[in-house]
């Protein structure tokens, strides 16, 4: 049996081995009738009727999955939540509370009058409580209490997309949608938005040309009070529309009381137009790629990546924002000094709109509650650990963007399971 597992590593194959004596389970039935009904499902004990060796060895069975549960750490199931089934021609195969265990597989046998089982689990589907990424101790995550609405967990408006690049916001939207917030709205016009997810808001707005202008904003007047956090950038273009649409939401956030990520487009038109650079709400977020950074910056991408950590903190006290450096080790660095660099590193994140789908996903954090700099990391944790989860299961090459979205669910909640056991245990050794 493996030893267990340290949280935040990747996680170990866990292996179970027992050996059940045919002659003693069947003397244990003939004296104690009720061993089968305690710990066997009805299906069981019919299965194994007038056949103690067949009950020898689903015995066996139950005490190898508990030894595999045990050597990850998990809660170990009780001899009844176990049950040996029979799939289609006749393998076996184990459920657990009446669910199969994904990654769980178990071989077994009866031979010279012993029941032999042996069960082997490696937690690395969709579903598992493991991180490839280590995870930080300090990380976090929204809390979600059980008595909530939807008003509990914010709303996100997302400013982004164009008639060239209509993906840009159904991404952020999906970002901030399975991101946890409660309300995900976007600036919409006419059909660009046809493949946006139902469950996201429109906000129908008209303007005099092909870009998203400053007067879209008083259209949306309403719907940007209530908001928490806005997410400006990706897929809008430079124009002179966008710019002016810029320079209003920095004016109109002097007042507001929701937090800014900023992205993409957003962040070129702060880079090339000094006066709007200059006016960049503090506490915004800001996501740029090293180019972006650079651009920024006003120096080479050479310059930036030669140290990512400084410059990103250079970057985030010169500007007065937090700033989340992409690329193989992100960096978010805050204001005040405080940076941190995420450990994932992974090609399936190398895809257009996965940074649309972070931008959505730090909005979603905010929304929530989250400070800017807590938020950024968390989402950027999430996002990078999604994206490795997916190229383990799926492959390196092909992942999509709105793929990654749909895996921070399964994320989230894995990080959560860690989070808890490891508060669990602390709280038993205290």
């Amino acid at each position: 049996m493996s030893p267990p597992a340290e949280l935040g590593v990747n996680p170990p194959l866990s292996v179970g081995v027992d050996v059940s004596s045919v002659d003693r389970v069947g003397r244990l039935v003939q004296r104690r009738p009720e061993f089968l009904t305690k710990y066997f499902t009805p299906e069981e004990a019919d299965y194994c009727s007038g056949r103690p060796e067949r009950l020898a060895a689903r015995w066996a069975a139950k005490e190898a999955v508990r030894k595999v549960f045990g050597g990850l750490g998990w809660p170990i199931p009780l001899y009844s939540r176990i049950a040996v089934v029979r799939q289609p021609g006749g393998a076996p195969a184990v459920l657990v509370d009446g669910e199969p265990v994904e990654g769980l597989s178990i071989s077994l046998t009866h031979d010279v009058g012993l029941g032999i089982a042996v069960a082997a689990l490696s937690p690395l589907g969709r579903r598992s409580r493991w991180l490839w990424g280590s995870l930080p101790i300090d990380l976090q995550l929204p809390d979600r209490p059980p008595v909530s609405h939807k008003g509990t967990f914010g709303t996100v408006v997302v400013l982004a997309g164009s008639p060239e690049f209509p993906g840009a916001a159904v991404l952020c939207a999906l970002g901030a949608l399975r991101g946890g917030a409660g309300k995900v709205k976007a600036l919409a016009r006419g059909s660009e938005m046809d493949g946006a997810p139902p469950e996201l808001i429109r906000i129908p707005v008209t303007t005099d040309g092909p870009s998203l202008n400053a007067g879209v904003l008083g259209q949306a007047g309403a719907s940007l009070d209530s908001a928490q956090a806005i997410v400006c950038g990706p897929g809008l273009g430079e124009s002179a529309a966008t710019q002016e649409l810029i320079g209003e939401l920095f004016r109109l956030a002097e007042t507001a009381n929701w937090r800014l990520v900023l992205d993409a487009d957003a962040l070129n038109v702060c880079a090339a137009q000094e006066a709007i650079r200059r006016r960049i709400p503090p506490g915004s977020v800001l996501t740029p790629h090293p180019l972006e950074a650079a651009r920024l910056a006003a120096v080479g991408v050479a310059e930036i990546q030669e140290d990512r950590g400084r410059s990103a903190r250079a970057l985030a006290q010169r500007l007065d924002v937090v700033l989340v450096l992409k690329g193989a080790g992100t960096v978010v660095a805050a204001p005040d000094g405080r940076s941190w660099i995420d450990s994932h590193a992974t090609s399936a994140l190398a895809t257009g709109g996965t940074g649309d789908v972070l931008a959505g996903l730090i909005g979603a954090m905010l929304a929530q509650g989250l400070e800017p700099y807590q938020a950024a990391r968390a989402a950027v944790f999430l996002h990078g650990e999604a994206g490795t989860r997916l190229a383990f299961l799926r492959g390196r090459a092909g992942i999509l963007a709105s793929e990654v979205a749909g895996a921070l669910v399964d994320t989230q909640e894995a990080v959560r399971r860690q989070q808890e056991a490891a508060n669990s245990s602390g709280a038993a050794s205290a």
